[in-house]
């Protein structure tokens, strides 16, 4: 995914919404998830565009807590 991930900026043109999966079970990948998030939403077609996170894999019993994904993602800090 590394090597489409550039090519991503294409499809963004007339976007309204954004689905963004994260693994709430994977602390060693937040980090990076959230810096992608935050340079998606930073081009100039994701302006505006609906963002909702999906917490995936909350069954698992040391998963971070949807607070805690929210406080990794930046969410707070993020234009409403």
């Amino acid at each position: 995914q590394d090597k489409i991930r550039p090519l991503w900026r294409h499809y963004y043109a007339g976007t309204n919404g954004l689905v963004f999966v994260v693994d709430s079970n994977d602390r060693e990948r937040v980090d990076g998830a959230r810096d992608e998030l935050l340079r998606m939403l930073d081009e100039e077609e994701m302006q505006g565009a609906a963002l909702l996170v999906f917490a995936n894999k909350q069954d698992l019993p040391h998963a971070m807590t949807g607070a805690e994904v929210t406080s990794r993602l930046g969410l707070e800090s993020l234009p409403r």
